[in-house]
């Protein structure tokens, strides 16, 4: 008996969270939820990209848990500029939203791909206008 609750307390669990896991429940009017976009940061009024970030899809300022006992801080996303590592979430806020193209997020499994070992919390990438 206790064996076929603990399956029936897990499923219920399951099927609660896995609708939350399918929608990012945030986006830009981009449609995608990896992505800001030009158009989207146009919409809003904010000053730095930290600004844009916040209101358009918070949760990627977020830590991701604590990774590892040597570095605290390794949930947190790491931000480029470009394809230059720039700093924390915090380094968002020394860059103008006038001055922004894109930005987009990339999970830990992304980022390691993209840019290599430790980006356990991801990273968001600012891409500046021409």
């Amino acid at each position: 008996m206790r064996l076929s609750l603990a399956k029936l307390v897990a499923c219920l669990l399951v099927a609660a969270f896995l609708p939350a896991c399918a929608t990012s429940g945030e986006s830009g009017s981009s449609g995608a939820a990896n992505v800001i976009t030009y158009e989207d940061i146009q919409e809003i009024s904010a000053n730095t990209a930290h600004d844009v970030v916040d209101r358009l899809q918070s949760r990627w300022l977020r830590s991701r848990g604590r990774t590892s006992l040597q570095d605290p801080t390794g949930g947190m996303p790491v931000v480029y500029l470009g394809s230059s590592r720039f700093g924390g979430v915090d380094s968002l806020h020394e860059i103008s939203s006038t001055d922004i193209e894109e930005i987009r997020y990339f999970s830990a499994s992304q980022a390691t791909t993209r840019f290599g070992t430790g980006h356990d919390g991801g990273v968001i990438q600012v891409t500046l206008r021409r």
